[in-house]
């Protein structure tokens, strides 16, 4: 493979200031620490042959955030597609196991794996908005930036997630 003219210093720089909120959004997204990190690793590769072009953007690191959330949400929906055909043909269709959160304790409690699926069945906007505020711990004005809405736009849409999320667990709790 050919090596393209890269910045290496800067790249590790970007590397190591995107990684760590980015697998977080990424998992909030597919639901799982591994498969996240898969899609972070990626994009950093994508942006590796790209980095002429990304490193020449006002925010490069807004980039790769933004295509980390894209691929995450892809991927996140092909699961949820697959899933839905096995159990049509009469499958069993399991992610199988619990993971391992960003600081290594297991997690997958039932609490946690119900809502981060119901924060994928959100709108687009709604669960990129949940990813980045919760999971890459952006503030609101980053945010923005990011998803190039107004402030008061994000909060709106983190407002409609909680609601809907809220109202989603009223509901099954009254199901029960």
């Amino acid at each position: 493979m050919r090596r393209p003219n890269v910045d290496d210093e800067t790249f590790v720089r970007l590397v190591d200031s995107e990684f760590r909120g980015a697998v977080a959004a990424a998992m909030m997204i597919v639901g799982s620490h591994s498969m996240a990190e898969e899609i972070v690793q990626d994009v950093l590769e994508r942006t590796y042959g790209r980095w002429a072009k990304v490193s020449a953007m006002d925010r490069p690191g807004a980039w790769v955030r933004r295509a980390v959330i894209n691929q995450a949400i892809s991927t996140s929906r092909r699961q949820s597609t697959e899933r839905r055909a096995m159990q049509r043909l009469g499958g069993d269709f399991s992610m199988g196991g619990s993971d391992v959160d960003l600081f290594g304790a297991e997690s997958g409690s039932a609490v946690d794996s119900e809502l981060w699926a119901m924060v994928r069945l959100l709108p687009e906007s709604q669960a990129t908005a949940v990813a980045l505020h919760y999971g890459a711990d952006l503030s609101l004005e980053s945010i923005a930036n990011e998803m190039t809405l107004s402030v008061s736009a994000v909060k709106s849409l983190l407002h409609r997630a909680r609601t809907q999320l809220r109202e989603t667990l009223n509901m099954e709790e009254a199901l029960q």
